[in-house]
């Protein structure tokens, strides 16, 4: 299974940088994108920050929040649970070992053992920090 940062899933909604490698690391993905609770609420806190910058009106905001919600109930992406104090844990174990050499942030580090909880093998991510952190944890990084 492929993990995918919140880096790279919002590209696949906003015309940013490294747009077109986002949707290039999801159509040659082998399944759907797992997306958890913390992936939904740092989808829908990010986009609500560019309003705030001026870089997204509040309705282009409103119908991407839909959009990100409608490709949840549709399918298009995979709603998953997780148990959250095993991620926590894990999370915990991966910053003690590894947080001084990776200088990886807490959120970072949460999705990277997110990562393992669902069993996946490779993370995308276009973070430096985080890819270090991944690559720690045994995962294959993409970006």
């Amino acid at each position: 299974m492929r993990y995918f940062h919140i880096g790279v899933l919002l590209k696949l909604y906003l015309p940013e940088p490294r747009a077109a490698e986002a949707v290039a690391f999801l159509d040659a993905s082998p399944g759907k994108p797992p997306i958890n609770n913390l992936h939904e609420l740092e989808m829908r806190s990010a986009l609500r920050q560019k309003v705030g910058r001026g870089e997204l009106t509040q309705s282009e905001c409103d119908a991407l929040i839909a959009q990100v919600e409608s490709d949840l109930t549709t399918g298009v992406h995979d709603r998953v649970t997780v148990s959250w104090p095993d991620v926590f844990t894990t999370a915990e174990a991966f910053s003690t070992a590894r947080g001084v050499e990776t200088l990886c942030r807490t959120l970072d580090t949460l999705h990277v053992a997110l990562a393992l909880e669902l069993g996946a093998t490779e993370f995308c991510t276009f973070d430096l920090r985080q890819s270090r952190m991944a690559a720690a944890a045994g995962l294959t990084v993409i970006s």
